[in-house]
């Protein structure tokens, strides 16, 4: 159990350092707040609901437009 709170932990932590927060911060709230979530919990598939976007769609946004890497 240790070892799963550890990697999520980093996971945390790396999603928090790649992440382009000025972009971020200069979202309208529901994607700000999609992202923010996304970053924190790496629920990647309620990020997208809150987003109101695809799977797909969230994660190009993720990754290619605020520039968050996730280890998964």
């Amino acid at each position: 159990m240790k070892k799963i709170i550890k990697a999520q932990e980093e996971a945390r932590q790396v999603r928090r350092s790649t992440a382009n927060w000025e972009f971020i911060k200069s979202l309208p709230p529901k994607l700000r707040i999609a992202l923010e979530y996304y970053i924190e919990t790496g629920n990647f598939r309620e990020a997208a609901r809150i987003a109101g976007m695809s799977v797909d769609e969230f994660l190009y946004f993720a990754k290619d437009k605020a520039n968050i890497y996730d280890m998964s």
